[in-house]
């Protein structure tokens, strides 16, 4: 049974968009309207975020996950002082709310763009022999 979780979790974060399609349909079968997206993204954040982490751990062979939970804490103070400015009585539940579906489109375009850049990368590999 172990074995079977472990092969989920590593397709899901080895395929973070097809974890966002399944995330989707499935959370779309307990909650409708606008809610559903936002469930999705909650949700498939933190996979996007080790999906990330492991393709810096492949390409750099280094981790670079202390940086990730810098970028984090940094963008969450930074929605913060943001939600301070413009609100009288700043909630830290919204701001971490917003920090959170904000980092989902800033690591959904990071993973993008390394994954696009690792086949590249492979492709000129090949193609020149490098």
């Amino acid at each position: 049974m172990s074995g079977f979780f472990t092969w989920i979790v590593s397709v899901a974060i080895t395929l973070p968009i097809l974890s966002l399609l399944f995330i989707y349909f499935l959370v779309r079968i307990f909650v409708s309207g606008k809610k559903t997206i936002l469930w999705t993204v909650d949700l498939s954040t933190a996979v996007f975020i080790l999906s990330v982490h492991f393709h810096l751990l492949t390409i750099f062979e280094q981790s670079f996950l202390l940086y990730i939970i810098l970028l984090l804490t940094f963008l969450a103070l930074v929605v913060y002082y943001f939600e301070y400015k413009s609100s009288r009585e700043p909630s830290m539940y919204v701001a971490i709310k917003k920090m959170w579906r904000l980092s989902f489109f800033l690591f959904f375009i990071t993973y993008v763009v390394l994954t696009i850049g690792g086949i590249l990368t492979g492709v000129f590999k090949s193609a020149f022999l490098l």
